[in-house]
């Protein structure tokens, strides 16, 4: 599987590390040419350098190839719109997007029409976390009684 990924901070990254590890294609879209050297030397990943808002960068990237487009920016703007040009732009079948402020949740959902399969929210993730591992104590202690 060929996965793209737009941002590589420290999700980017740590995202990329892990699909290589488990044998994946990585291609990497960084904006800051320090930080993509710094990438391509320590996973030995392709990266392109540039902007993964622009159309351009994106098919340089090999974009068209990708089974997965992973929009892992820091800004939530930047990331649905590279969601929105992967999917409709150049029809990649599945899309990621992180979303960084819980109140832009909204944003990402399906009745938009912005293209993002799954948005993942830290924050969201670790209340339902949070949720589940209440309700299962919950329920174990009122068993033990």
């Amino acid at each position: 599987m060929k996965v793209l990924i737009v941002g590589a901070g420290q999700v980017g990254f740590n995202l990329a590390e892990v699909l290589k590890n488990e044998g994946q294609t990585v291609v990497v879209v960084e904006r800051d040419a320090d930080r993509a050297r710094y990438l391509r030397d320590t996973l030995n990943v392709a990266v392109f350098v540039g902007d993964g808002d622009d159309p351009t960068v994106l098919d340089d990237a090999g974009i068209r190839g990708a089974d997965a487009v992973c929009a892992t920016t820091g800004e939530d703007e930047d990331n649905l719109v590279v969601g929105t040009l992967a999917r409709f732009e150049f029809d990649v079948p599945h899309t990621l997007a992180r979303v960084n402020d819980p109140r832009n949740e909204w944003l990402y959902g399906p009745e938009l029409g912005m293209g993002i399969d799954v948005a993942i929210s830290e924050a969201h993730l670790m209340a339902e976390t949070l949720r589940a591992r209440l309700q299962t104590n919950d329920e174990l202690m009122s068993h033990e009684d």
